[in-house]
């Protein structure tokens, strides 16, 4: 299992999610999942935002991608003729 990230202030939690893995992001999100307080409820709001960028951007690629594949293809069927 992969370590939590566990900064010493906001700003350097969110830098640290932008460069960590997904293992380290999920990892992150279940110690600060389990404690109490306002900080970590900040802490955990982060973390999602995080996540749902991931995801966006994910979402981004995949929709981008068919959609070169799609302007790549050929308009036509081609065959071979002999």
């Amino acid at each position: 299992m992969s370590a939590a990230i566990k900064a010493n202030n906001f700003a350097d939690l969110r830098a640290q999610l932008t460069n960590a893995t997904d293992d380290v992001v999920k990892a992150t999100e279940a110690y600060w999942a389990a404690l109490p307080g306002v900080i970590a409820a900040k802490c955990r709001h982060l973390i999602d935002e995080e996540i749902e960028v991931r995801q966006a951007v994910a979402h981004d690629i995949e929709t981008a991608h068919a959609a070169l594949v799609a302007d790549m293809a050929p308009p036509t069927r081609w065959e071979a003729t002999r």
